[in-house]
């Protein structure tokens, strides 16, 4: 069982697994995206609000972080970058180009380059629409800067 540990502003540290990790961080997620006609958040969103505050969007970097622990996402988003930050941005957009009708091709070199990155997204997504949508979201994290590769790399 993996288990994630949680800091609070004062200090107080807790560790929980995962699961109820995700669990609690999309309660609280759902709690926020619509409080004025929410119910009262539940006793594991009220407890996780604690370490994660009440910024709607900081909660919903921890979920797409959380989530990419789920079904090997960052494994699979290592395999198409390398481990490079440099191929992020491009793969991103790439990523987010497949399936967009309104997509306009550059010239034909290019055009041949992508391809072979969108073969190789299908390959490694299993061409599942929703495994590319949530490496979408992950990659996402590391364009905006809230991850990096350098960030993640274990202590030897």
């Amino acid at each position: 069982m993996q288990l994630v540990t949680l800091t609070a502003p004062d200090g107080h540290r807790e560790r929980w697994d995962m699961k109820t990790t995700y669990l609690a961080l999309l309660s609280w997620y759902s709690y926020l995206k619509d409080t004025d006609n929410a119910k009262e958040p539940t006793e594991l969103a009220t407890r996780i609000s604690k370490f994660v505050g009440g910024d709607i969007k900081q909660v919903h970097t921890f979920l797409v972080y959380l989530d990419g622990f789920n079904g090997d996402l960052y494994s699979k988003l290592s395999l198409l970058t390398n481990n490079d930050d440099k191929n992020t941005t491009r793969l991103y957009f790439i990523m987010k180009s497949i399936n967009n009708h309104d997509y306009l091709s550059h010239n034909k070199k290019k055009e041949r380059e992508r391809q072979k990155i969108i073969d190789r997204i299908e390959q490694v997504t299993s061409n599942d629409e929703n495994t590319l949508k949530r490496l979408i979201r992950l990659t996402k994290l590391f364009v905006d800067g809230q991850l990096s590769y350098k960030n993640m790399e274990v202590c030897k």
